[in-house]
C-alpha cells in the first residue's frame, strides 16, 4: 500500500514496552513497535495497513504472550 494506518494500543501490566516488543519478536514471531520509542510506555504501536489475516494472526500472537505473562 501506498500508506498505512497505525494505533497505539495500551496494555495493563508492569513490563517496560521496549522490553515487551523484544520478547514478541524473539518468542512469537512478531513485529510491532515500543511505545516509549515515543515517549508512550506501557503502549504497542501496531500497523494496521497490511493484509487482513497477517494482523489477525500477529495479534493473536500478541494475546498469546500477554496470557502467558
Amino acid at each position: 500500500p501506498q500508506a498505512a494506518g497505525m494505533a497505539f494500543v495500551s496494555y495493563p501490566m508492569g513490563i517496560n514496552s521496549t522490553e515487551l516488543v523484544t520478547r514478541l519478536r524473539q518468542e512469537k514471531g512478531v513485529l510491532v513497535i515500543a511505545g516509549d520509542c515515543f515517549g508512550m510506555d506501557g503502549h504497542l504501536r501496531f500497523g494496521i495497513g497490511g493484509e487482513r489475516e497477517v494482523l489477525i494472526e500477529g495479534l493473536g500472537r500478541v494475546g498469546e504472550l500477554l496470557q502467558e505473562l
